[in-house]
This record gives structure tokens, C-alpha cells and sequence, in this order.
């Protein structure tokens, strides 16, 4: 860790959480941002954001949980919504293809934007209004698009929650992992991908938060692996490919849930026990220096920088419940979550949101 990170950061494991609660706007301003007005920064909508994606020209997209999603150019968030065509507000995940298309998974499907208008393309339909699935919580939905990735040959791979992954070729959906992990109380599996991460060789990697541990595709078949094998925990909530090629995976929480890294041949865990902030870890990022940010669900942004953990403390505040970290053209890192967005330069901590 540089001496300035080292600087900022306080070496104490055990810190007072800090909530910060971004401040949601009223009625009135939140119909002004779906309109897509521009504004210098953005109102946390109700739930909060749920993901992000930086774009191949610098700029940058947020997904929320509620809010549709925002696009920031550098100066300006502009705001699209189900009123200017995405087929829900509740959106997960964010990607882009070979031929510049956006896409986004929401609860309804797949939504395509061409940088002109938004297309609505529905998952193959499961019935869901009867039996089991329809009484779970979190609340599954095989129609709904948790995850998203391109593979090499620029086809789509779409993890839905409950109904496995599909490829998509532009025409027509093929279905794949719907039958793994643990079967549920109908007897049927319902495998929730929640992240799909392509690594440096061109492997895609598939999380299952059903007790299916995670899935390799090398491009002709799957290989599985699960606690036996090496995982911590089989409940896999994110996946990361650092600079050197090893895999690295955060899960739920449960049991002996730590963060994982797999380097080809075996499995390291770091364990609460070895100094983790916390076992719940929702996004990985690899710094330029080589250290690793961790934002966890009900806990702190957390570093490590190969040797120990350290909360994330900028003039005495933590940052809780970050869902996603990414890092932008000029290596500013960006992290958010339910409670707003925050950008750090390398000394300072700006609040992106209000």
C-alpha cells in the first residue's frame, strides 16, 4: 500500500460503522430526473444503486434499484427510466457489446440501447405465479436478468435469478446451469446466477447463490466447483480476475464464508480469523498498486494490500453497503451502493450523490 493510502486509512479492524445515508429527493425532483434532466449530481433514488459500468468512451452508467438508470458524463447525470423505454426501473447489471449496444438487466428482461432507443427483449417466459418460487425471499424470478457478460465469439450470457444462464446470439436463447447446486422445496433447482466475470484467457465464470458454487466455461463445457473442491462456501455472491490471472470470489456470508482466490490449481481463503473486515463481500477491485478494495453487504469498504485488511476511513467516516467498485479512465475510484456514489482522486473522497 502507497504511503499516501496508508496515510488516509485507519488500521483498526474494529472502527465504528458510520452510516451514510445519502439523501433522497422528493416526488417532485425525482419525476424531474425520469424526464431526463441533466444535473450536476444525482438524487439517491429510494433503494439506492445496485451496479455500475464504465463505458468505452470514459463515461459512466449506474443502475439503481427502483430508479432506472443514470448515465454521467463527466459534468452531467442524465436519468432514463421505464418512460423513456427500459422495460423495468429496477435494473442489476450493465454491459456493452462488440457493436457499441448497452444492455441491461432488469426485472423484466433485457433491455438493449443502441445510444438512440431502447429495445425490450423478454428472457424465454417461466410461470412463476404458482407454487414455491412465488413465496421465497429474496423474491426469485427466472425472467428476471441478474448478470451480465459478452464472450469472445460476442455472444450475450444473461444469469437470471432462478432460471439458470442463457446465451444469446442476437436471435435466439440457449439454456444452460438449470440444473445445479440444491434443489428446492419443489424439488426443482432454481439456480440464481447473481455474476458472471470473464477472465484473461476468455473464460466465463458463473456465481450460484442456490448452493451451486461456481461454474467455469471454457467456450466448449462447464466445470463446477464446490467446497469439496476448494471453495470456501458454495453461496457465490461476486466474482474478480486480478492482474495476474487468479480468480477471486466473495460469497454471502454463511458459514465459513471468507474471501477466496483460485490461481489455476488450488483455493486460499482469507477468513475473518486472518484480519477480513468482512465475510459478506459483494464487489472486488484490484487498485493500480495492487491493492484489493472490498465492499461488503452490512459492513465497510475494506482494503488489502497483501498482507493486511484495513476499513476504508476517509476524516473519520466509513463507507457502508457498497455494491460496486470500478475505477475510471484517469484511475479515480468510484464505489456505491444503497446508500450513494463516491469518487476518490487519491487524497479526497468527493460525494457523487445527494
Amino acid at each position: 500500500m502507497t504511503r499516501l493510502i496508508k496515510n488516509i486509512f485507519i488500521t483498526i479492524l474494529a472502527s465504528t460503522v458510520i452510516s451514510c445515508y445519502g439523501q433522497v429527493k422528493k416526488e417532485k425532483q425525482s419525476l424531474q430526473a425520469e424526464k431526463g434532466s441533466e444535473m450536476v449530481k444525482i438524487p439517491v433514488p429510494e433503494n439506492g444503486f445496485s451496479n455500475a459500468y464504465l463505458d468505452k468512451d470514459g463515461t459512466i452508467w449506474f443502475s439503481s434499484n427502483g430508479g432506472g438508470i443514470f448515465h454521467y458524463d463527466g459534468k452531467a447525470f442524465k436519468n432514463y427510466t421505464e418512460k423513456n423505454g427500459l422495460s423495468s426501473n429496477q435494473v442489476y447489471s450493465i454491459t456493452s457489446d462488440h457493436k457499441n449496444n448497452m444492455w441491461f438487466g432488469t426485472q423484466n428482461g433485457l433491455t438493449k440501447y443502441d445510444r438512440k432507443q431502447f429495445e425490450n427483449i423478454p428472457l424465454p417466459y417461466q410461470d412463476t405465479t404458482t407454487g414455491w418460487i412465488s413465496t421465497v425471499y429474496p423474491t426469485l424470478s427466472p425472467n428476471a436478468a441478474h448478470s451480465l457478460a459478452t464472450d469472445n465469439n460476442n455472444n450475450l450470457w444473461i444469469g437470471t435469478a432462478g432460471g439458470g444462464a442463457y446465451k444469446y446470439d442476437g436471435e435466439n436463447f440457449k439454456s444452460y446451469l438449470t440444473e445445479i447446486g440444491k434443489k428446492q422445496e419443489d424439488s426443482l433447482y432454481h439456480n440464481w446466477i447473481p455474476f458472471i466475470r470473464k477472465d484473461k484467457k476468455g473464460n466465463l465464470w458463473f456465481a450460484s447463490m442456490t448452493h451451486g458454487g461456481v461454474s467455469q466455461f471454457d467456450g466448449k463445457e462447464f466445470t463446477q466447483f464446490l467446497i469439496k473442491d476448494g471453495l470456501s462456501e458454495d453461496q457465490v455472491r461476486t466474482i474478480y480476475c486480478d492482474k495476474t490471472g487468479k480468480i477471486l470470489f466473495g460469497f454471502n456470508g454463511n458459514r465459513n464464508s471468507g474471501l477466496t482466490f483460485y490461481d489455476g490449481n488450488s483455493f486460499k481463503t482469507y477468513s475473518v480469523e486472518d484480519g477480513l473486515c468482512n465475510k459478506r463481500i459483494r464487489a472486488i477491485y484490484e487498485d493500480k498498486n495492487g491493492n484489493l478494495w472490498l465492499g461488503a453487504g452490512m459492513g465497510n469498504l475494506c482494503i488489502f494490500d497483501g498482507q493486511q485488511f484495513f476499513e476504508f476511513n476517509y476524516k473519520g467516516q466509513t463507507f457502508s453497503d457498497i455494491l460496486f467498485i470500478f475505477a475510471d479512465l484517469e484511475d479515480n475510484i468510484w464505489f456505491g451502493g444503497v446508500n450513494g456514489i463516491w469518487k476518490f482522486d487519491g487524497e479526497s473522497v468527493i460525494k457523487m450523490t445527494i
